[in-house]
């Protein structure tokens, strides 16, 4: 699809990304100044919080909402109305309430493998969110997807942030969310772990941050690691230097 300077579905990741870790960071306002002079940018964000975290952070950190919130990594999506309120899309939570095993959550919860425990105070609702207390993410990855092949049980588990892990339905992440909106858009895909993968598959300019402790694999060297621009300046500043720069070219990545 040939990409304009005109319009654009611009998706990112929140914490880290969107949302800089220094509340007096200038960086967000100059890049909600930017998208107000280009009504023709559809903002989304996909998060691994919940709605009412995510609403919570929203309302104290930024000036510009998103038209739309993919949330629980992409276990839910919500549109904003034009009156400014929120709707879950009843269609897409049926679709992954159907691929969600039944007794997927209170069955794992009995049998987590040792170092893992259930992520404090983020409720159970088509995934489920863990944290490795002590030892290697990716060998407690391994662990956590031999005690779901021994129970029977299909899911994904996605490690992300150096101690995350989410188990998610079969087929289901933030990507999925947002290929659900089906806008007909270019897109470019902001993110920093693991769990922004599947928005890099389906950006045409996915963008790493600055700060992201990842590092493109050297083999297999595809997509979409070739592709990935990672902006000089960390959080908000660098998404502004990507779409300056994706806007001077006249919209070409």
């Amino acid at each position: 699809m040939p990409i304009t300077p005109t319009a654009l579905h611009l998706v990112s990741d929140l914490d880290g990304t969107w949302i800089p870790a220094d509340p007096e960071d200038p960086g967000l306002r100059r890049l909600e100044a930017f998208l107000a002079a280009r009504p023709g940018i559809v903002l989304t964000f996909a998060t691994g919080r919940g709605l009412a975290s995510a609403l919570d952070l929203l309302r104290a950190r930024v000036g510009r909402m998103p038209d739309h919130l993919a949330t629980g990594v992409g276990t839910a999506l919500h549109h904003r109305t034009p009156d400014g309120c929120w709707v879950e899309d009843r269609a897409y939570a049926r679709w992954v309430g159907r691929r969600w095993p039944a007794g997927l959550g209170e069955a794992l919860a009995r049998a987590l493998p040792d170092g893992v425990r259930l992520q404090p105070e983020v409720a159970v609702r088509r995934r489920l969110a863990l944290e490795v207390e002590r030892g290697d993410l990716r060998e407690a990855a391994g662990r956590l997807r031999e005690t779901l092949d021994r129970l029977g049980l299909r899911a994904e588990v996605l490690p992300s942030h150096g101690r995350l892990l989410d188990v998610l339905p079969p087929g289901v992440d933030k990507g999925t969310a947002v290929s659900r909106l089906r806008l007909p858009l270019p897109m470019l895909a902001c993110g920093d772990s693991e769990n922004d993968l599947a928005l890099w598959r389906l950006a045409d300019l996915p963008v790493i941050m600055a700060d992201s402790p990842l590092a493109p694999p050297a083999d297999p060297p595809g997509a979409p690691w070739a592709r990935l621009v990672r902006p000089r300046e960390p959080g908000p500043a660098g998404i502004l230097e990507v779409l300056e720069a994706f806007w001077a070219r006249g919209g070409v990545p």
